[in-house]
Protein backbone atom coordinates (compact mmCIF):
# COMPACT_ATOMS: atom_id res chain seq x y z
CA UNK A 1 0.00 0.00 0.00
CA UNK A 2 2.89 2.00 1.29
CA UNK A 3 4.51 1.43 -2.52
CA UNK A 4 0.95 2.15 -4.35
CA UNK A 5 0.93 5.49 -2.61
CA UNK A 6 4.81 6.44 -3.75
CA UNK A 7 4.17 5.60 -7.58
CA UNK A 8 0.84 7.47 -7.54
CA UNK A 9 2.35 10.94 -5.87
CA UNK A 10 5.26 10.35 -8.19
CA UNK A 11 2.70 9.77 -11.50
CA UNK A 12 0.66 13.01 -10.07
CA UNK A 13 3.65 14.83 -9.56
CA UNK A 14 4.64 14.11 -13.15
CA UNK A 15 1.57 14.94 -14.66
CA UNK A 16 1.30 18.49 -12.66
CA UNK A 17 4.79 19.01 -14.27
CA UNK A 18 3.60 17.92 -17.59
CA UNK A 19 0.51 20.40 -17.61
CA UNK A 20 3.03 22.85 -16.32
CA UNK A 21 5.07 22.97 -19.40
CA UNK A 22 2.55 22.59 -21.64
CA UNK A 23 0.81 25.55 -20.12
CA UNK A 24 3.82 27.66 -20.34
CA UNK A 25 4.15 26.50 -23.94
CA UNK A 26 0.61 27.76 -24.87
CA UNK A 27 1.76 30.99 -23.27
CA UNK A 28 5.16 31.02 -25.06
CA UNK A 29 3.22 29.98 -28.51
CA UNK A 30 0.65 33.07 -27.73
CA UNK A 31 3.40 36.09 -26.73
CA UNK A 32 5.15 34.59 -30.18
CA UNK A 33 1.94 34.96 -31.97
CA UNK A 34 1.46 38.71 -30.45
CA UNK A 35 4.26 39.62 -31.08
CA UNK A 36 4.57 38.60 -35.09
CA UNK A 37 0.88 40.45 -35.05
CA UNK A 38 1.94 43.28 -33.84
CA UNK A 39 5.26 43.44 -36.38
CA UNK A 40 2.53 42.62 -39.54
CA UNK A 41 0.36 45.95 -37.77
CA UNK A 42 3.00 48.49 -37.83
CA UNK A 43 5.92 47.05 -40.10
CA UNK A 44 6.34 49.66 -43.63
CA UNK A 45 6.36 46.22 -46.12
CA UNK A 46 3.13 44.95 -44.92
CA UNK A 47 0.66 48.00 -45.96
CA UNK A 48 -2.09 47.16 -47.69
CA UNK A 49 -4.56 50.13 -47.61
CA UNK A 50 -6.60 50.60 -50.73
CA UNK A 51 -8.86 53.53 -49.69
CA UNK A 52 -8.95 57.28 -50.22
CA UNK A 53 -9.16 59.26 -46.68
CA UNK A 54 -11.93 61.44 -47.98
CA UNK A 55 -13.99 62.64 -50.79
CA UNK A 56 -12.18 65.98 -51.23
CA UNK A 57 -9.01 63.54 -51.20
CA UNK A 58 -10.72 61.32 -53.94
CA UNK A 59 -8.09 60.34 -57.03
CA UNK A 60 -6.08 63.87 -55.76
CA UNK A 61 -2.15 63.33 -56.28
CA UNK A 62 -0.24 64.26 -52.76
CA UNK A 63 0.48 67.95 -52.74
CA UNK A 64 3.54 67.72 -51.65
CA UNK A 65 4.39 65.93 -55.16
CA UNK A 66 2.54 66.71 -57.94
CA UNK A 67 -0.48 69.09 -57.14
CA UNK A 68 -4.21 68.17 -57.86
CA UNK A 69 -5.06 65.65 -60.86
CA UNK A 70 -8.61 66.18 -63.07
CA UNK A 71 -8.91 64.32 -66.31
CA UNK A 72 -11.47 65.14 -69.25
CA UNK A 73 -13.12 62.46 -71.86
CA UNK A 74 -16.12 62.85 -73.65
CA UNK A 75 -17.73 65.87 -72.04
CA UNK A 76 -16.96 64.62 -68.59
CA UNK A 77 -15.59 67.15 -66.40
CA UNK A 78 -13.35 66.17 -63.33
CA UNK A 79 -14.48 62.72 -63.62
CA UNK A 80 -13.53 60.93 -60.65
CA UNK A 81 -13.48 58.14 -58.06
CA UNK A 82 -12.41 56.24 -55.10
CA UNK A 83 -13.16 54.25 -52.00
CA UNK A 84 -13.83 55.29 -49.03
CA UNK A 85 -13.34 52.41 -46.36
CA UNK A 86 -15.35 52.42 -43.34
CA UNK A 87 -14.99 48.80 -41.92
CA UNK A 88 -11.85 46.85 -41.51
CA UNK A 89 -12.25 43.28 -40.50
CA UNK A 90 -8.84 40.19 -40.92
CA UNK A 91 -7.34 37.77 -39.94
CA UNK A 92 -3.99 36.13 -39.59
CA UNK A 93 -2.87 32.55 -39.28
CA UNK A 94 0.52 31.62 -38.34
CA UNK A 95 2.61 29.07 -38.71
CA UNK A 96 6.38 28.49 -36.79
CA UNK A 97 9.16 26.50 -38.66
CA UNK A 98 10.87 25.67 -35.99
CA UNK A 99 11.73 28.32 -32.89
CA UNK A 100 13.31 30.93 -35.63
CA UNK A 101 11.14 31.27 -38.40
CA UNK A 102 7.28 31.70 -39.02
CA UNK A 103 5.06 31.85 -41.83
CA UNK A 104 2.02 34.66 -41.60
CA UNK A 105 -0.69 34.05 -43.81
CA UNK A 106 -3.05 37.18 -43.82
CA UNK A 107 -6.39 37.84 -45.34
CA UNK A 108 -8.29 41.28 -45.21
CA UNK A 109 -11.70 42.41 -46.16
CA UNK A 110 -12.26 45.88 -46.42
CA UNK A 111 -16.07 47.42 -46.94
CA UNK A 112 -17.46 50.91 -47.62
CA UNK A 113 -18.51 52.84 -50.43
CA UNK A 114 -17.33 53.40 -54.32
CA UNK A 115 -17.92 57.06 -55.15
CA UNK A 116 -17.96 58.76 -58.44
CA UNK A 117 -18.14 62.28 -59.02
CA UNK A 118 -18.51 63.44 -62.42
CA UNK A 119 -19.87 66.36 -64.68
CA UNK A 120 -21.11 66.68 -68.02
CA UNK A 121 -20.98 69.87 -69.79
CA UNK A 122 -23.69 70.34 -72.51
CA UNK A 123 -24.51 73.86 -74.23
CA UNK A 124 -22.22 75.62 -71.49
CA UNK A 125 -24.16 73.90 -68.56
CA UNK A 126 -22.28 72.05 -66.48
CA UNK A 127 -24.48 69.12 -64.16
CA UNK A 128 -22.92 67.62 -61.44
CA UNK A 129 -23.53 64.10 -60.46
CA UNK A 130 -22.69 61.86 -57.38
CA UNK A 131 -23.72 58.33 -56.60
CA UNK A 132 -22.47 55.85 -54.17
CA UNK A 133 -22.34 52.06 -53.92
CA UNK A 134 -21.32 49.66 -51.53
CA UNK A 135 -17.98 48.02 -51.57
CA UNK A 136 -16.39 44.88 -50.38
CA UNK A 137 -12.73 43.97 -51.32
CA UNK A 138 -10.84 41.11 -49.83
CA UNK A 139 -6.90 41.18 -49.99
CA UNK A 140 -4.78 38.24 -49.53
CA UNK A 141 -0.93 38.45 -48.36
CA UNK A 142 2.20 35.85 -47.17
CA UNK A 143 4.44 37.52 -45.05
CA UNK A 144 7.89 35.39 -44.12
CA UNK A 145 9.15 36.63 -40.90
CA UNK A 146 12.78 35.40 -38.43
CA UNK A 147 13.31 35.83 -35.45
CA UNK A 148 16.60 37.97 -34.60
CA UNK A 149 16.69 37.67 -31.39
CA UNK A 150 15.01 36.34 -27.73
CA UNK A 151 16.09 39.78 -25.18
CA UNK A 152 14.02 42.47 -26.36
CA UNK A 153 12.30 44.35 -24.17
CA UNK A 154 9.54 44.99 -26.34
CA UNK A 155 8.47 41.54 -27.80
CA UNK A 156 7.57 42.68 -30.87
CA UNK A 157 11.34 43.76 -31.47
CA UNK A 158 12.41 40.00 -31.45
CA UNK A 159 11.11 39.15 -34.72
CA UNK A 160 11.55 40.57 -38.02
CA UNK A 161 9.28 40.59 -41.45
CA UNK A 162 11.95 38.77 -43.95
CA UNK A 163 9.70 38.58 -47.58
CA UNK A 164 6.52 39.69 -48.16
CA UNK A 165 4.45 38.39 -51.46
CA UNK A 166 2.46 40.57 -53.04
CA UNK A 167 -1.37 41.56 -51.84
CA UNK A 168 -4.10 39.96 -53.81
CA UNK A 169 -7.18 42.03 -53.58
CA UNK A 170 -10.74 41.09 -55.35
CA UNK A 171 -14.05 42.45 -55.29
CA UNK A 172 -16.63 40.33 -53.27
CA UNK A 173 -18.54 40.01 -55.83
CA UNK A 174 -16.50 40.89 -59.24
CA UNK A 175 -15.76 39.85 -62.50
CA UNK A 176 -12.71 41.79 -63.60
CA UNK A 177 -9.09 40.10 -62.74
CA UNK A 178 -5.81 40.52 -63.11
CA UNK A 179 -3.78 38.20 -65.37
CA UNK A 180 -0.48 39.70 -65.85
CA UNK A 181 1.87 42.78 -64.75
CA UNK A 182 4.97 43.80 -67.08
CA UNK A 183 7.10 46.51 -65.07
CA UNK A 184 9.93 48.23 -66.86
CA UNK A 185 12.46 50.45 -64.53
CA UNK A 186 14.26 53.08 -66.57
CA UNK A 187 18.36 51.11 -66.89
CA UNK A 188 16.75 47.73 -65.13
CA UNK A 189 15.75 44.24 -66.51
CA UNK A 190 11.84 43.80 -66.94
CA UNK A 191 9.78 42.05 -64.46
CA UNK A 192 6.91 39.88 -65.40
CA UNK A 193 4.59 38.60 -63.09
CA UNK A 194 1.37 35.86 -63.24
CA UNK A 195 0.78 35.41 -59.71
CA UNK A 196 0.68 37.30 -57.01
CA UNK A 197 0.45 34.61 -54.31
CA UNK A 198 4.01 33.34 -55.75
CA UNK A 199 5.36 35.79 -56.04
CA UNK A 200 7.55 37.49 -52.86
CA UNK A 201 10.11 40.60 -52.11
CA UNK A 202 12.75 40.49 -50.06
CA UNK A 203 16.34 42.74 -49.83
CA UNK A 204 17.76 41.17 -52.93
CA UNK A 205 15.13 41.28 -55.26
CA UNK A 206 12.54 44.31 -54.31
CA UNK A 207 12.40 47.12 -57.01
CA UNK A 208 15.37 49.34 -55.67
CA UNK A 209 14.33 53.15 -57.60
CA UNK A 210 16.51 56.15 -57.61
CA UNK A 211 14.66 59.22 -57.14
CA UNK A 212 13.04 61.15 -60.37
CA UNK A 213 13.38 57.75 -62.27
CA UNK A 214 10.48 56.77 -64.46
CA UNK A 215 9.03 52.82 -64.53
CA UNK A 216 6.35 51.57 -67.19
CA UNK A 217 3.87 49.22 -66.19
CA UNK A 218 1.52 47.16 -68.39
CA UNK A 219 -1.31 45.50 -67.19
CA UNK A 220 -2.73 42.55 -68.98
CA UNK A 221 -6.90 42.11 -67.79
CA UNK A 222 -9.73 40.23 -67.98
CA UNK A 223 -13.26 41.13 -67.45
CA UNK A 224 -16.60 38.46 -67.71
CA UNK A 225 -18.99 41.02 -67.20
CA UNK A 226 -22.23 40.26 -68.82
CA UNK A 227 -22.68 44.14 -69.13
CA UNK A 228 -19.60 45.94 -70.74
CA UNK A 229 -19.58 49.25 -70.51
CA UNK A 230 -16.80 50.72 -73.15
CA UNK A 231 -15.07 53.76 -72.12
CA UNK A 232 -13.58 56.17 -73.95
CA UNK A 233 -16.16 54.89 -76.14
CA UNK A 234 -13.96 54.96 -79.32
CA UNK A 235 -12.00 51.93 -77.75
CA UNK A 236 -12.53 48.24 -76.90
CA UNK A 237 -11.85 49.28 -72.76
CA UNK A 238 -14.39 47.96 -70.63
CA UNK A 239 -12.23 49.16 -67.66
CA UNK A 240 -10.17 51.42 -66.01
CA UNK A 241 -6.52 51.15 -64.92
CA UNK A 242 -4.90 53.64 -62.39
CA UNK A 243 -2.01 53.40 -59.87
CA UNK A 244 -1.65 54.31 -56.91
CA UNK A 245 2.12 54.53 -55.85
CA UNK A 246 3.67 56.28 -52.92
CA UNK A 247 1.55 55.07 -50.61
CA UNK A 248 3.07 54.36 -47.19
CA UNK A 249 1.61 54.26 -43.51
CA UNK A 250 2.54 58.06 -43.01
CA UNK A 251 -0.36 59.08 -45.20
CA UNK A 252 1.86 59.08 -49.04
CA UNK A 253 -0.29 58.48 -51.64
CA UNK A 254 -0.63 59.92 -55.58
CA UNK A 255 -2.25 58.35 -58.86
CA UNK A 256 -1.64 57.75 -62.46
CA UNK A 257 -3.97 56.84 -64.87
CA UNK A 258 -2.59 53.89 -67.46
CA UNK A 259 -4.00 54.36 -71.19
CA UNK A 260 -5.34 51.27 -73.33
CA UNK A 261 -3.49 49.41 -75.68
CA UNK A 262 -5.91 47.31 -77.28
CA UNK A 263 -5.91 43.33 -76.28
CA UNK A 264 -3.64 40.17 -76.95
CA UNK A 265 -4.19 36.57 -79.00
CA UNK A 266 -6.48 35.80 -75.60
CA UNK A 267 -8.22 38.65 -75.62
CA UNK A 268 -7.16 39.94 -72.34
CA UNK A 269 -6.92 44.03 -72.50
CA UNK A 270 -3.87 45.64 -72.11
CA UNK A 271 -2.75 49.19 -70.34
CA UNK A 272 0.14 50.39 -70.02
CA UNK A 273 1.64 53.78 -68.24
CA UNK A 274 4.68 55.44 -66.31
CA UNK A 275 5.20 56.69 -63.34
CA UNK A 276 7.63 59.31 -61.97
CA UNK A 277 9.76 57.82 -58.62
CA UNK A 278 9.32 61.68 -56.76
CA UNK A 279 9.04 60.18 -53.18
CA UNK A 280 12.02 60.63 -50.88
CA UNK A 281 13.86 57.80 -49.57
CA UNK A 282 12.11 55.19 -47.71
CA UNK A 283 9.67 52.04 -48.47
CA UNK A 284 6.66 52.44 -50.28
CA UNK A 285 3.47 50.76 -51.96
CA UNK A 286 2.55 50.96 -55.71
CA UNK A 287 -0.98 49.21 -56.46
CA UNK A 288 -2.55 48.42 -59.89
CA UNK A 289 -6.01 49.33 -59.42
CA UNK A 290 -8.60 47.60 -62.63
CA UNK A 291 -12.12 49.12 -62.05
CA UNK A 292 -15.12 47.91 -64.54
CA UNK A 293 -16.30 50.99 -66.13
CA UNK A 294 -20.16 49.90 -65.41
CA UNK A 295 -18.69 50.39 -61.59
CA UNK A 296 -17.50 54.15 -62.37
CA UNK A 297 -20.07 55.17 -64.91
CA UNK A 298 -23.36 53.73 -64.30
CA UNK A 299 -25.73 54.19 -61.33
CA UNK A 300 -27.60 51.43 -60.75
CA UNK A 301 -26.01 49.05 -58.32
CA UNK A 302 -27.70 45.87 -59.02
CA UNK A 303 -26.58 45.41 -62.83
CA UNK A 304 -23.29 47.11 -62.57
CA UNK A 305 -21.87 46.88 -58.53
CA UNK A 306 -18.55 47.67 -57.62
CA UNK A 307 -16.16 45.16 -59.23
CA UNK A 308 -12.38 45.49 -58.97
CA UNK A 309 -9.09 43.81 -59.18
CA UNK A 310 -5.61 45.05 -57.22
CA UNK A 311 -1.95 43.65 -57.55
CA UNK A 312 -0.17 45.75 -54.58
CA UNK A 313 3.48 45.36 -54.11
CA UNK A 314 6.27 47.34 -51.72
CA UNK A 315 9.56 49.07 -53.37
CA UNK A 316 12.05 50.90 -51.90
CA UNK A 317 13.48 54.24 -53.44
CA UNK A 318 17.33 55.29 -52.58
CA UNK A 319 18.09 58.94 -52.21
CA UNK A 320 20.46 58.36 -55.79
Amino acid sequence: MKKLSLILSALLFLSLVACNNMANSDDNLAAEEAAIKSVLESDDLTYDEIGDPDEDSIDNDDPNWLGKTSFNKDGKHRLRYGRIITGREGSVEIVFDGDTAATAYISRTFTGKFVTHSGTLVNDTLTLTRFEKPLQHDIERIVTLRKVRNDAAVERRNWRVSSVSMADGLSNPGDVSIEKLVIKPAGQDSMVITDPNATFFDGNNMLNLPRFSEVTVKVFVKNNTANPVYFPVDTRATESVRLHYGRNRRGGRAITFFKYMGEDNAGNKIYQGTWTVKQFSGYHHAVVDVIDNGTILEKDEVTYPYSSATWGMPYHISPF
